[in-house]
């Protein structure tokens, strides 16, 4: 097959794209660039060494922990929430595998965020707001996720629909820390960072090395740190390096599988797997935390996959619903 990467290289130009990206396959990358800024106070250039969040793609990870765990008989997919997590008002009518497929009606902890935050301050769009990003990126304990949501009705019958929710993972990450008596940072480096050779890669949105901005359309950087988000729901910093071999991991079916890998791409409700999307004919998952955002595309069937980290989040701009569309369609001509 021949890749034009020309065309992605122009798109990436014209959208001012700040950040690094990879195509790889199994065994293989086909493509690297780097382009940008990681720290605009020093002049630090993004590389592709340089650790960024990647937001909701983190739980691509924990998904692939708590498979191991049914593996292991550790335990079972169809166990209530209760078992694990008696704090959650709701927990004895939830099970793992609808927190998995986010079809668990568990309100979103980081929507009752964003409402505290905002607090009738008329905004248009809460995401591009800088005072939101920040409190959204900051250390969220259970304790205080709880106090949010269990005064909340469940916003659907578990098991009736699939709809995204922060909080099915949040959960799910301690439900993981309470079977195996560890924090999930020691969990996810013992299981998946250390095989695989992730060796920039941790749990914490503090360590990264590149810092976040929103751009806005007039060219302005507003600075929005690296805040200090360190839950499973959206918590791991990463390069384009490290998170390539995640990638080539799951070409690979390491740890789960060809047949699990498979199921946890098998979207419930046509829409989410375990911590998978579909976009452009892909399977995908995208992830933003504070100014930080990360995409990850994987086609099995053709033995690809192509992995984006950015540390810019354009705001109010419209060259970024161009580049979304230009990409999409790069995406789909290569399957």
């Amino acid at each position: 097959m021949n890749f034009d990467f020309s065309e992605l290289e122009k798109m990436n130009t014209a959208a001012d794209f700040n950040g690094a990206l990879a195509v790889t396959a199994p065994d293989r990358v086909l493509y690297t660039a780097s382009r940008g800024i990681a720290d605009y106070a020093t002049g630090i250039p993004f590389t592709l060494q340089t650790t960024s969040g990647i937001g909701s793609v983190s739980k691509q990870f924990l998904a692939t922990v708590v498979l191991m765990l049914a593996a292991e008989k550790r335990l079972h997919l169809t166990d209530k929430l209760a078992e694990y997590l008696p704090e959650y008002r709701f927990a004895d009518q939830i099970t793992l595998r609808q927190l998995l497929n986010m079809a668990a009606g568990v309100p979103d902890y980081v929507d009752a965020v964003v409402d505290q935050v905002v607090a009738g301050r008329p905004i248009t769009t809460p995401d591009d707001d800088p005072q939101v990003n920040r409190a959204v990126g900051k250390n969220i304990p259970l304790t205080q996720a709880l106090a949010l949501i269990n005064p909340l009705p469940l916003t659907y019958t578990p098991g009736s629909e699939s709809r995204y929710s922060n909080s099915n993972y949040l959960l799910l990450g301690t439900v993981v820390e309470r079977i195996l008596g560890a924090p999930l940072n020691a969990i996810f480096a013992q299981r998946l960072f250390a095989p695989l050779g992730m060796t920039q890669t941790k749990l914490g949105t503090q360590y990264a090395q590149a810092d976040s901005y929103l751009r806005t359309a007039d060219n302005r950087l507003i600075t929005i740190g690296r805040g200090h988000h360190t839950a499973g729901d959206g918590g791991i910093v990463t390069s384009i390096t490290d998170l390539t071999r995640w990638a080539q991991a799951i070409l690979q079916h390491r740890f789960l599988g060809p047949a699990v890998w498979q199921e946890a791409m098998t979207l419930y409700k046509d829409f989410y797997g375990f911590a998978w999307l579909r976009r452009a004919g892909w399977s995908w998952h995208g992830g933003r935390v504070l100014g930080f955002q990360a995409d990850i595309y994987v086609a099995p069937a053709q033995q690809l996959a192509t992995t984006w980290v950015y540390n810019v989040t354009p705001v109010d701009d419209p060259r970024l619903a161009t580049w979304y569309q230009q990409r999409d369609a790069w995406h789909a001509r290569l399957l």
